[in-house]
């Protein structure tokens, strides 16, 4: 839909882009042109409509109901609600049981943002087959430690989705790191180098 709706936006858009300049220049420029041009296309048109007036009405009337049916389609597709991706539970003995992709997004954010040097968690979540693959975008802290972090945002990641919601994995877990920019404020440190053992005087023994 969103594609569609580029599509009309753009051809909707090329169009003002040629119609609107000549109609505002030639309307003021020269109107006798433009009443010329209005007062044939309508003797044109009544032309037609007197030689086959029955086709001209039902003409008129299908264009009437397409232009209708098209405009309310999209609007109905424009105004509904999709309705959101489940995923099978596995651990369900008996009895079926499903999770929407977006209950399992928001439950993961929620716990992997509990754990330290975690600014944000962005999960993407897909339905594959009877699993479930994850995209884990987690921007942390400037200065951690990659693989262990990693580790961690796994291990929790597997525990709330195998454990904790009995879904089952489709792969493996996708971690995307983003470190977090360090503060304005943030000043080097800069060391000082030590003095050289052979820039000192030696201490006399008296």
């Amino acid at each position: 839909m969103n594609v569609f709706n580029r599509l009309v936006m753009i051809a909707l858009l090329i169009t003002g882009m040629i119609v609107l300049p000549v109609v505002l220049v030639l309307v003021p420029a020269r109107p006798d042109i433009v009443a010329i041009i209005v007062q044939q296309s309508l003797s044109r048109l009544m032309a037609i409509g007197a030689q086959n007036q029955l086709l001209f009405i039902v003409g008129g009337a299908s264009l009437a109901v397409l232009t209708f049916v098209v405009c309310g389609l999209l609007l109905w597709l424009e105004l509904r609600r999709p309705r959101g991706k489940v995923v099978r539970v596995q651990k369900v003995s008996g009895d079926e049981a499903k999770v929407t992709t977006d209950s399992i997004a928001r439950r993961l954010a929620f716990n992997i943002d509990q754990l330290a040097e975690v600014v944000s968690v962005k999960p993407k979540i897909t339905a594959k087959g009877k699993g479930v693959h994850i995209r884990l975008n987690v921007e942390t802290s400037p200065e951690i430690d990659v693989p262990a972090k990693t580790e961690e945002i796994s291990k929790v990641a597997r525990e709330v989705i195998e454990e904790r919601m009995g879904l089952k994995l489709a792969g493996k877990l996708e971690i995307n790191i983003k470190h977090a920019p360090y503060p304005k404020d943030w000043s080097a440190v800069k060391k000082v180098p030590a003095p050289d053992s052979w820039d000192e005087e030696p201490t006399s023994l008296e």
